[in-house]
């Protein structure tokens, strides 16, 4: 478990300025190693975490989350608080260590976090600060974590530096109009810069069980003979902007995957979700999305997926208790196989340990991300 070693020297947050937040750094990791502890502190860092947020109630629950991340990841992170309405306006800084025991028991590994708030318009002062502040030498990362994606232009000064973005389309209150803005930002970022969706490594049991469905010689044929798809997910849950987002991802890796053009969807009623067409081999197919109550449900768990191909039915639905997935494979002339299959994508903390440890472009997703503008932006 993380724990704060110490808040900034001061006290309470002083206005933000790299000099007295490198001081306080200083001071803090020197009272910690002259504290008199039974075990040594040592400082680790392999990685910078920039961490941007619009929402200053979630700074704590970052702050733990944070914590969690250091004991497998030791980094310094930068937790940028935006509240451009909030007042006065001004940048002010925090500074607190996370320490975790070393296997041995003989010493803690320490990292640092630095918190900043700003409040009005400080977007340029902000950038002054938070540059000097990632580790020369080291990777740095980029923690989008907020409910829209709406990146500022100062913000270019920070993608200089920054090789991996990582966002979660799960918190996305808009998901397709922020989809289509993160699409259109990844067009214009260099190859260089990384991208991940927390969200989409979700979704990689449910890719894993599908792609199992048609692994036998004679279910693979059928993959070229899809007509329609039907997915389902819960109408009253807390978790709505996931499946919502993960309906879409996964509608668009189907597609990206066998080859289908997308050709049109629905005309928009509201908030409920619309059907896409695809052409497949001159043939239409049609993606159906609805909302559904599920009694015992409301966690978000419930997500069905059923894929109907020239009379052979695959269905995969998972329900309340969001531990297990029932698959059902129905092909003309065989008796239909089903099985339960565990799935758990894990949580927000070992989602985002993975992603800082992948290397490489995720070209499937960007493919994905830029199908999903094309089929929202309809």
């Amino acid at each position: 478990m993380g724990t704060t070693l110490q808040k900034f020297a001061l006290g309470e947050p002083q206005p933000a300025n790299v000099a007295e937040i490198e001081a306080g750094l200083a001071s803090m990791w020197s009272t910690a190693e002259s504290a008199g502890s039974k075990s040594a502190v040592t400082r680790a860092s392999a990685l910078t975490l920039l961490v941007y947020l619009d929402d200053d109630g979630a700074a704590s629950e970052v702050s733990n989350l944070i914590a969690e991340v250091t004991a497998q990841n030791p980094c310094r992170a930068v937790v940028m608080v935006m509240d451009p309405k909030g007042t006065p306006p001004g940048l002010m800084a925090t500074v607190s260590a996370h320490c975790h025991m070393s296997a041995e028991g003989e010493k803690q590994i320490c990292s640092e976090q630095i918190t900043l708030n700003a409040r009005g318009e400080t977007g340029p002062e902000l950038i002054s600060v938070v540059l000097p502040l990632t580790v020369s030498g080291l990777p740095i990362y980029l923690w989008w974590r907020a409910e829209s994606f709406n990146m500022p232009a100062y913000f270019d000064q920070i993608l200089r530096v920054v090789e991996h973005v990582i966002v979660d389309s799960a918190r996305f209150s808009a998901t397709g109009a922020d989809l289509r803005a993160l699409a259109a930002w990844r067009e214009k970022q260099p190859g260089r810069i990384r991208l991940s969706d927390l969200n989409w490594a979700r979704t990689t049991p449910w890719r894993e069980v599908m792609a199992q469905a048609f692994d036998a010689a004679d279910r693979l044929p059928y993959l070229q003979r899809i007509r329609a798809v039907h997915i389902e997910y819960e109408m009253e849950s807390c978790r709505l902007t996931t499946q919502r987002a993960q309906s879409l991802l996964l509608t668009a890796w189907l597609a990206t995957r066998l080859g289908w053009n997308f050709h049109r969807a629905d005309p928009r009623d509201g908030d409920k979700p619309r059907a896409f067409y695809f052409q497949a081999d001159g043939q239409e197919v049609k993606v159906d999305r609805a909302l559904r109550k599920v009694e015992g449900g409301g966690n978000g768990f419930c997500f069905s997926f059923v894929i109907e191909a020239d009379g052979a039915r695959f269905s995969f639905s998972r329900g309340p208790d969001g531990k297990v997935v029932q698959t059902m494979a129905e092909v003309p002339g065989a008796p239909p196989i089903g099985r339960t299959v565990r799935i758990e994508a894990g949580d927000e903390v070992e989602i985002l340990n993975n992603e800082l440890m992948l290397a490489g472009r995720d070209h499937v997703y960007e493919e994905v991300l830029a199908l999903v503008a094309k089929m929202t932006g309809s």
